[in-house]
This record gives C-alpha cells, sequence and structure tokens, in this order.
C-alpha cells in the first residue's frame, strides 16, 4: 500500500510517520505480514487521529475530519478483505486436513 494513499494536507508530522509503519506493514510479503502489528498499528493510529481532533478547531477540523473518515472507510474495506481471505484459508487447511485424515 503507498503511503500517499493514508496521508493527506493536514496530516501531522506523527500520524505521518504511523501511516509510513502502517503502508510498511501492509506492503509486507503474506508470510511476513502480522495481524498483531497490523491491529497495533491501526490502535496507534485512532489514538494519534483523535489527539489532532482534539486540538484543532472550526473548519480545519472539519475538513481534518472528513479527509480521515475517508481513509478509515478504505482502511476498514482493507480488513474486511484480509478477514475474508483469512476465512478462505483456514477452510482450505480445514479440508486438506480432512482429506489427510482419509488417506490414513
Amino acid at each position: 500500500m503507498k503511503n500517499t494513499i493514508l496521508d493527506h494536507q493536514s496530516t501531522p508530522l506523527f500520524l505521518q510517520a504511523v501511516n509510513a509503519e502502517l503502508a510498511a506493514c501492509l506492503s509486507s510479503d503474506a508470510e511476513e505480514f502480522s495481524t498483531e502489528r497490523f491491529r497495533h498499528l491501526i490502535q496507534v493510529r485512532h489514538k494519534v487521529v483523535t489527539r489532532a481532533l482534539q486540538r484543532m478547531e472550526g473548519s480545519n477540523k472539519s475538513a481534518f475530519a472528513s479527509k480521515e473518515l475517508e481513509i478509515n472507510q478504505k482502511l476498514e474495506e482493507l480488513a474486511q478483505g484480509l478477514l475474508e481471505n483469512a476465512k478462505k484459508e483456514a477452510v482450505k487447511f480445514s479440508r486438506g486436513r480432512a482429506a489427510v485424515k482419509k488417506y490414513k
């Protein structure tokens, strides 16, 4: 995933750093991908966004929230896709296990 998808004009520096880590996590190979790291980075990102919103006022706050809502929707779709892939892999594993048991 490209970091530019997660950043926008109003992205604070610390959030840019978290976004870079998140993009690196999502760009890793399937064998190297860590759901625990992904979950942790999403939680940190949420805290940083919430803190940034608390410090903003007026139209800046509204514009930032609007941009972050779009990004969060993309991240949610991505997480749903990861969940579906994990479910498919679990089904394949279960079926493979059942096939092996038949040959014993």
